[in-house]
């Protein structure tokens, strides 16, 4: 019999954890694991899986912790016999972790994109103890997890991010189109980034170190920004759906591109519904991130054969080996930045060198196909009655 597992993800916002989110729940159908999601009334992460077939259910009521989103989860998952609980979104552990109380047979898995601050109080405990597998992606969080969240290491598993190598193709057309939208010559260099406009990110230290390389480069570089600001979970009527602050800081990115005269060399493209078109219009991958526990988007850098260099902080540190398949730079030294990148500006073998040297550490890392069986492997565990799971 199919695995049956029922997935929370009720985040209203669409940035790189509700889009793998939804990725895992799309392949875990193609796999044969039978899906049904519960998300946001309205978001786009309904749309993108009703597009491809996945049943959406959403949670009574306006709380995402109430008795009656709590007893349609019992009955969701007695009626259709759930095999697993995947919760997705911090919020939603809260309901999936009572609905489950005294229902021993679905294995509860907790997926932690982000990271994440102690949270050992008793409500949280509470709440932590019925969970089965933490799943991870970074082992330096895996390290850490017990003492976070005062859960033992023996629920704690890591699980590579999974990527479809298969989409690796570099599309010739939407890279002429992309380029020529934006004037950038076939001769001239484009260094781009992916990220949202929030000042976490480090935007500005990636548009400002376009000062410090030396003119000569500067002459045939062009750099691409594609992104917007963080979205508000909930916006009125009329109002903007983005976060004031994060709207705030591409104000102040936009008034130091038109302070600098450098209006026809940065190109603030807006946010990229065309992840494999933005990527092949660019030869090198900027990540400026400050602090990020595991880039998805470095990852589809790298997938694309390109060259990253990024800020030498967080997950940073253990995606790109330095020298190798990117450069790591000092967080938020503008200066630096404009160093490492000049290195693949003034050497196109160097860059295209790294690129496959990136290429193929993702190939190695991160195919679907076995992230997909160890989600299987840790949904059937109870069905298996409690046969240990080897994981590395």
């Amino acid at each position: 019999m199919a695995l049956r597992a029922l997935h929370l993800c009720t985040s209203a916002a669409w940035g790189g954890l509700e889009l793998y989110a939804c990725t895992i729940m799309s392949e875990l159908d193609r796999a044969g694991v039978g899906v049904t999601a519960v998300c946001s009334p309205g978001s786009r992460a309904e749309a993108y899986l009703r597009e491809r077939g996945i049943e959406v259910l959403h949670l009574p009521g306006s709380l995402v912790i109430s008795p009656s989103a709590i007893r349609f989860l019992r009955r969701i998952v007695r009626d259709r016999r759930i095999d697993a609980v995947h919760v997705h979104f911090h919020r939603d552990i809260w309901p999936a972790s009572i609905a489950l109380r005294g229902n021993a047979r679905p294995t509860l898995v907790l997926g932690i994109y982000l990271g994440v601050p102690p949270k050992r109080d008793p409500l949280h405990r509470l709440i932590f103890s019925r969970v089965d597998a933490f799943v991870t992606s970074s082992l330096d969080l895996n390290s850490r997890l017990p003492d976070l969240y005062a859960v033992p290491a023996s629920r704690i598993y890591f699980v590579p991010y999974g990527r479809d190598l298969r989409r690796y193709v570099r599309d010739e057309t939407q890279r002429a189109t992309l380029r020529a939208l934006y004037g950038v010559g076939d001769s001239e260099i484009l260094a781009g980034t992916m990220v949202r406009i929030d000042p976490g990110k480090g935007v500005m230290d990636f548009a400002e170190s376009y000062s410090y390389i030396e003119p000569g480069l500067r002459s045939i570089t062009r750099y691409m920004i594609a992104g917007e600001p963080t979205r508000k979970g909930t916006a009125r009527r009329g109002e903007s759906p983005f976060e004031a602050r994060c709207e705030a800081y591409l104000r102040d990115i936009e008034a130091y591109v038109a302070a600098q005269n450098f209006g026809g060399r940065i190109h603030l493209t807006g946010y990229q519904e065309d992840l494999i078109g933005a990527l092949s219009a660019m030869d090198i991958f900027v990540f400026p991130s400050r602090d990020e526990l595991f880039s998805l988007v470095v990852l589809d850098a790298m997938g694309m054969g390109l060259p990253v260099v990024a800020a030498a902080a967080g997950g940073n540190l253990a995606q790109i080996e330095d020298g190798s398949t990117g450069f790591l730079y000092r967080v938020a030294d503008s200066r630096d930045l404009a160093a490492k990148l000049s290195a693949y500006l003034s050497d196109s073998s160097l860059r295209a060198r790294h690129g496959r040297s990136a290429r193929e550490s993702v190939e190695r890392n991160h195919g679907m196909d076995s992230t997909i069986g160890r989600l299987i492997d840790l949904y059937a565990r109870k069905r298996a009655e409690h046969v240990p799971i080897a994981m590395e």
